[in-house]
């Protein structure tokens, strides 16, 4: 039987994805001379959407474009609002595709507003003079993430999808209340777009990969969730990392379509382990813990030890805190497929591992760090790096797995 997702990511990925660029160009008058492929994003069971660098020509003019290719149908605003040449639908080898060039994004009103270095000067910072932008992360369809710098400081620009960014912006209101240190809204929010302050420290990755970030403790992490409010309980419900570990799995076998057995049969095992295993009462959870959406100062003496900033608070709602806890444990413990710079970061995991236990299940915690890492695998296979990424991330999820009846009360 034919793998609908599998033959998606099969598509955006081979060669012959000219034409669809070509005809995003065109009504904009240009032609692509040569194009590479940055980045798939793959969503179990929500589309594959990819970003190609195109080196294109406008008449002898060489210039850089960014077009966007994705599976999934363009918001029905759009299609009634009919955005011309801004969006192409188009099929190509079968699949039906949604094309634009950056950063008309069509799922995102507000991206092309936080790419305008005069605009973001104007009205985020109030000056004639345009501001220094930087793209942190894109995710087409999904969400952006530029930083704002200007002679009067520094802001984030969080891009969202069309109408949620009231919701953001509340919830943080709701959080910073709580005495959480989440990033202050500068103002309401612009054209779905959340203005922040900046925060400091700096990401936990580079503690991690400095000294095993020494000056963090356990009980600091466990600190900051329980600072969580209660009202973040009667938030919508998000189902975590492990609670889809049957799409991850499926994921990972269209990334290492040769592990495709060992893959979907870990994804099962995980499963089955996550139902027979003990997660705890439902708390309010942050939904995405983890070194990224962390900010540390080694010298840091507050409530939260050395925690300084909790980051991407989007997913904060009811959950079980072992879902917390082992997002930010697996994810520390795949740090050295990123790069072999992350020596420190197995032993960080371990103490951070041995500390937690002493508040969850331990055979629950290892299952939900095998259903995290395993989810973490698809996205290595295209993102960069070591070749073999992908598969130590699938070994890595084996051995949490396979300790999970070797802990100290399984």
């Amino acid at each position: 039987m034919a793998d609908p997702e599998r033959e998606a990511v099969a598509v955006l990925t081979g060669p012959r994805m000219g034409p669809v660029l070509e005809q995003v160009l065109r009504p904009a008058g240009l032609d692509a001379d040569r194009w590479t492929l940055r980045r798939v994003h793959h969503r179990p069971g929500a589309g594959a959407s990819a970003i190609f660098d195109v080196a294109a020509l406008d008449g002898q003019r060489r210039v850089a474009e960014v077009v966007c290719v994705s599976t999934t149908a363009p918001p029905r605003q759009v299609v009634e609002r009919g955005d011309g040449p801004l969006l192409v639908e188009v099929e190509n080898e079968g699949l039906a595709l949604t094309a634009w060039r950056h950063p008309h994004d069509p799922w995102l009103p507000g991206l092309p507003w936080a790419t305008s270095p005069e605009d973001v000067g104007r009205t985020a910072f109030g000056s004639a003079v345009a501001a220094e932008l930087t793209a942190i992360s894109y995710r087409p369809t999904r969400r952006a993430v530029q930083r704002a710098t200007h002679d009067s400081g520094v802001r984030y620009l969080k891009v969202l999808r069309r109408g949620r960014a009231a919701t953001l912006h509340g919830r943080l209101r709701m959080l910073l209340d709580a005495g959480l240190p989440v990033p202050a809204p500068a103002g309401e929010p612009v054209r779905d777009v959340v203005v922040l302050h900046e925060l400091p420290g700096a990401p936990l990755a580079g503690a991690v990969r400095d000294d095993g970030a020494t000056a963090l403790r356990p009980e600091h992490v466990l600190a900051l969730l329980e600072a969580l409010p209660a009202a973040a309980g009667q938030l919508p419900p998000r189902p975590s990392w492990t609670d889809r570990v049957l799409d991850y799995g499926h994921a990972a076998a269209v990334a290492l379509p040769e592990e495709q057995e060992r893959a979907e049969r870990l994804a099962a095992a995980i499963d089955d382990a996550r139902r027979a295993t003990d997660p705890g009462p439902a708390v309010p959870v942050h939904g995405d813990l983890y070194e990224a959406n962390l900010l540390v100062d080694p010298a840091g003496r507050g409530p939260f030890g050395p925690l300084t900033g909790l980051l991407d608070v989007d997913s904060v709602g009811p959950g079980h805190r072992v879902d917390d806890l082992a997002c930010l444990v697996a994810h520390v413990a795949v740090l050295p497929t990123v790069s072999d710079r992350y020596g420190h970061a197995p032993a960080t995991a371990e103490r951070l591992l041995a500390g937690f236990d002493e508040v969850v299940d331990p055979a629950a915690l290892r299952v939900r760090c095998a259903g995290v890492a395993l989810s973490l695998v698809a996205g290595a296979r295209r993102s960069g790096g070591p070749p073999d990424r992908a598969r130590r991330r699938l070994e890595i999820a084996e051995r949490f797995l396979a300790r999970a009846g070797e802990s100290p009360k399984g």
